[in-house]
């Protein structure tokens, strides 16, 4: 690779359910991801199918493309048929295997179980956060960012996706 060469990790970022603490997740990540690695071109279905485009078209070429997955799961959402679809599809199975990281809001990795138990997840909390951005910046092609630069940086944006967060949980059920 030209040392000029600027790539891009496609992340696609997987929910369940519009209006949802997943969905409030998935759209704060959208935001937030770019902003603490540059190179980082989060996808999000429903900010990313444009009108009249074959959505199942895009769908699956997004999820084929894609280097790096995080899917956003809270109880609620753990059986969901589309994210146990993505989940798999994201993997790559066998033939071109990805990362794929269950993010947990209030929830702990023990209540995962397979298919989704096989994934290293990690908790959405501050410590989480982090392990997940330091998985994503290291790619077959080198790290996107200084680990320096992204511990500072991380720190500049992390109350950001803290309220996201904060926000998404005031969604969940009672």
């Amino acid at each position: 690779m030209d040392e000029t060469t600027i790539f891009r990790v496609r992340v696609f970022l997987s929910w369940s359910a519009k209006n949802s603490a997943s969905h409030t997740v998935a759209l704060g990540l959208k935001d937030w991801l770019s902003k603490v690695i540059q190179f980082a071109a989060p996808f999000l279905s429903s900010d990313d199918i444009q009108a009249g485009e074959r959505w199942d078209d895009v769908l699956g070429k997004q999820l084929n493309e894609s280097d790096f997955g995080i899917l956003c799961l809270t109880e609620q959402c753990l059986n969901s048929p589309w994210m146990l679809f993505e989940a798999g599809a994201l993997s790559g199975a066998y033939r071109n295997p990805r990362r794929v990281v269950p993010y947990l809001l209030d929830m702990e990795p023990g209540k995962l179980t397979p298919p989704l138990g096989r994934f290293n997840a990690v908790v959405a909390d501050k410590d989480g956060t982090y392990k997940m951005l330091a998985s994503l910046n290291q790619t077959p092609r080198g790290q996107l960012v200084d680990e320096r630069v992204l511990r500072e940086t991380f720190k500049v944006f992390w109350p950001e996706m803290e309220g996201v967060l904060v926000e998404a949980k005031g969604r969940l059920p009672k």
